[in-house]
Parts: structure tokens; sequence; C-alpha cells
């Protein structure tokens, strides 16, 4: 008997499991989802799939926030100041001590998520485990995966977007980065983040330079360029040396390295499935941030299943910020010739605390026209009138 038909009897013969909520995928949304499930000591089984067999600490979430917030346990690092520039020339300062910038570690999000659904006894972790297939029924979905097949009453898919829809973004966002650790020639200022200096064009791409320092001597620095195409790590890997070189940290001690693409602008997919995370719109078309857009939904669709017994997908910008993304990301897709100076009008000209709402959902009407302002009418007239 081949190996094939013993799994495919294996599935089939298999006694069914039924749960009341499944939660496809242990990222940041599904985690988050069931953390807060977990706080409210839910009664209802919910199983966690997942495919990855660890956590590694493998990524950064940063924001803007006020210092007390429902994560700030987590956070590692504040700045109140930031800087922005174009490449050999001199850098912008601004900075918030309302709201700084934080930075929270996936290896600490992971753990606290982990350690908090441990605490709840109705919601079962599954690691190493793929969903083959998803299939509705009147009453409930029906889970293929390469352990069991389950029967759910309710789903949440917070799998990443698969590849047919991720090219269908307007830009991409990538990013290759390491935390280093410096020799005791360097001294760097660690009250100051590089939110986005070295702005430049390089074959249509914009690029700049990110850098968290996390002490005097121990810092995360990416490159990280806003494209019309994904770039491979091994792509972004020789302009990284290169960045590396001019800040004379190539000899480094390198303790961890980040690599990532982020969707930018990535079209609303009509889905059977409830979707959460990137594939459900949770990151910001224009910027990529996304944390605390997530953490606001899992608090919701928490609450709401707590009471209602029924789910609450994730949900995008509202109209007026969904335009103006879309609008900008026109303009950077069409004039990326323009784009540095784009940002550091913006970055430079903007109320700060404007900025920030902008940044954080939280905008409203003066604010959208405060940043409105801060912009050259010219491009985004001219990427009007090409939509």
């Amino acid at each position: 008997m081949s190996a094939p038909f013993t799994d495919f009897c294996a599935t089939v013969l298999a006694p069914t499991k039924r749960i009341d909520l499944a939660i496809i995928g242990g990222g940041c949304a599904g985690l988050s989802l069931a953390r807060e499930l977990a706080s409210r000591q839910t009664s209802r089984t919910v199983m966690i799939i997942e495919p990855r067999t660890n956590y590694q600490d493998d990524r950064s979430w940063c924001f803007w926030a006020p210092r007390q917030h429902a994560q700030a346990h987590l956070v590692s690092h504040r700045w109140s100041a930031w800087l922005f520039g174009h490449q050999g020339q001199k850098t912008e300062k601004r900075g918030s001590s309302q709201n700084p910038y934080q930075y929270i570690r996936s290896s600490d999000f992971y753990k606290d998520c982990r350690d908090k659904i441990a605490l709840c006894p109705s919601i079962e972790f599954q690691l190493d485990t793929s969903v083959q297939n998803v299939a509705r029924h009147e009453n409930s979905w029906s889970i293929e995966t390469n352990n069991e097949h389950l029967l759910a009453t309710h789903i949440i898919d917070t799998r990443p977007p698969e590849k047919d829809q991720l090219a269908q973004a307007t830009l991409y966002q990538c990013f290759l980065g390491a935390e280093l650790e410096l020799s005791d020639q360097f001294n760097i200022d660690p009250s100051t983040i590089e939110l986005m200096t070295d702005m430049r064009v390089v074959n249509q791409d914009y690029c700049f330079t990110y850098l968290l320092p996390m002490s005097n001597r121990r810092l995360l620095i990416e490159l990280t360029l806003f494209s019309t195409q994904p770039h491979t790590e091994e792509n972004l890997q020789s302009a990284f040396n290169q960045l590396l070189d001019d800040r004379g940290y190539r000899n480094a001690n390198i303790l961890r390295t980040e690599y990532g693409i982020l969707p930018m602008g990535l079209p609303e997919e009509k889905s059977e499935l409830p979707r959460a995370g990137m594939g459900g719109g949770a990151l910001r078309p224009s910027s990529g941030y996304g944390f605390m857009r997530i953490q606001r939904w899992a608090k919701r669709c928490a609450d709401y299943y707590c009471a209602h017994d029924d789910i609450l997908a994730q949900t995008s910008s509202g109209f007026m910020l969904k335009k103006m993304d879309q609008l900008f990301l026109d303009v950077l897709r069409s004039q990326p010739q323009r784009v540095p100076t784009l940002f550091y009008q913006l970055l430079g000209q903007a109320n700060t605390e404007r900025f920030i709402r902008f940044m954080n959902d939280r905008a409203h009407s003066l604010d959208y026209f405060n940043i409105v302002t801060c912009l050259p009418k010219g491009p985004f007239i001219k990427a009007l009138l090409l939509n």
C-alpha cells in the first residue's frame, strides 16, 4: 500500500474532533486573539493551528503610543525623538514625549502570549500543524490538517496572503537588517532613532535607513526599500553590506537578522473565510505599520465572541484614510523620483502630534487637512487625473 494512500486512509478514518473556534495561524494576529480570549478565561474550546515548530526572535514591532497602554509591559525601548533626512545631507529632528516611539521584541511577545494562553484550559495550541483544506458546511467548518480532521463552529484565518493576492499589491516594502553589538570604539546616542535617513532613489526604488539604538553600543539597523517588485534577501544583501561599511559597522557582532516583505496597498480579497492579520487588511497601506491595528481588532473580536458567539473579521481603513493611502501609494509608484522630497516635507512640516494620530489611525478632519497641506499638490493632482 502506497504512503499517500495510507495517509489518506488514516485521515478519513480518524475520529472527527469538534471545537468551537479554530484560529488558523499562530502569528501576531492569531496569538493576540487567543491571548485576549485566555484573559477572559473563555470556556469555549479554541484551537490555534500553526505550522512552525518553534518561535524565534525573528522580527520587531514598533509604533507610536502613550507610555501606558495594554502592551506597555512588553515594550523594551522607547524613544521620544527621531531623525530623518536625504542621503548626504544634514538630518532633521522631531519628537514627542507624549507619544514616544516604542519597540516590542517578537520573542517577548511570543512568550507573553503563550504563557497567558497556557493558563486557559479550553485553548489548545497545535504546532507543526498545517491546514490542508477548509470547507464550509451548514453550521460548521470542516478542517483537514496534516494530523486530524476537525469540525469548528467558527473559524478565523490569520495566515499571510496567498501569492496571487500578494502579486496585486501596489508596492512592496522590503527590508533587511541586523541587531548589532558594536566595539568599544563606538558610543552612539541611545535616545534618538533614525526613522528615515539616507533617503534616496536607486533604480526607481525609494530607499532609506532605519536605525533603533538599544544602548550606546547596541542597535538594530535596516535597509528599507519601497519597490514595485519584491526583493529577495539575496538581492538586498550587497546594499545592506554597503550600509554597514558606510557606518563602520561591518565587523560588528551580529546578534540576529531580520528580513521581510510587507505588501503595501493589497486589494481587499473576497473570501468565505473570516480573515485577520496581514491577509485581512491589518497593515497600514502607506507605511506597513500594523501591530496596534491587530491589537485593537483582537480585543474587539474577543469581546464580541464572548458576548455573541460570533467572530469579527479584521476591518481595513475607513473611507477617507483608505483614499489618502491609495493616492499616496499611486504617487510613490508612478513618481518615485519625488518620494524622498515627499517624505521629507511630510516629516518636517506636519504637526508632530497630528502626524502621529494620522499614523495611528486616530486622525480627525483637521489632522487630515494638516497632512495634505504639507505635501506638494502637483504629484497628487497628477495621480488623481491618472486614476
